[in-house]
């Protein structure tokens, strides 16, 4: 059954697009009063909602309220978000100048990210993973490539990649 979902107040397609390189404002399209025509999972046109519901009479219409704009979710390509511990003294220490070697020395840096990883269980590990995944979601971030690394052995890495799975 098809389906007519809007209007939202701005779609940006991201359609024409390079697929590498630096893209300028002027090279986005945005659809003012967009509207997205489904049939079952599949998008079918992407276009003006009135010119949608005109071409489409009898189509099934999902309303949207409010000031929405529709946009494709980010893709992090290269994440290391399964670890335990927390980098946020390092980041502070950063900002105020340290050199990364003053923070190692300090107790910082990957090194304590690594212990802490190794001390946490599995389970601990599969939890931080998906409080950190909810996060990116809510940010709009909808596919991720999680990679392990803070485990530096095949024992603790394997653990790690369980917790991934």
């Amino acid at each position: 059954m098809k389906k007519l979902i809007g209007p939202f107040t701005q779609i940006l397609p991201l359609t024409g697009l390079p697929l590498k390189g630096a893209i300028k404002d002027e090279q986005l399209q945005i659809i003012p009063n967009g509207g997205i025509l489904t049939e079952d999972s599949t998008i079918l046109s992407v276009d003006d909602f009135g010119k949608l519901r005109k071409n489409y009479p009898s189509v099934q219409i999902e309303e949207i309220t409010g000031e929405q704009v529709l946009l494709p979710g980010f893709v992090d390509c290269h994440t290391h978000i399964c670890f335990a511990g927390n980098r946020a003294k390092d980041y502070a220490m950063r900002n105020a100048g340290k050199s990364y070697l003053e923070i190692a020395a300090s107790g910082g840096g990957i090194w304590d990210s690594v212990t802490q990883t190794r001390a946490a269980t599995e389970v601990e590990l599969s939890l931080l993973l998906q409080q950190r995944i909810n996060r990116h979601l809510a940010e709009g971030v909808t596919t991720i490539e999680v990679k392990s690394g803070y485990g530096l052995s095949v024992n603790e890495e394997l653990k790690q990649l369980k917790a991934i799975n």
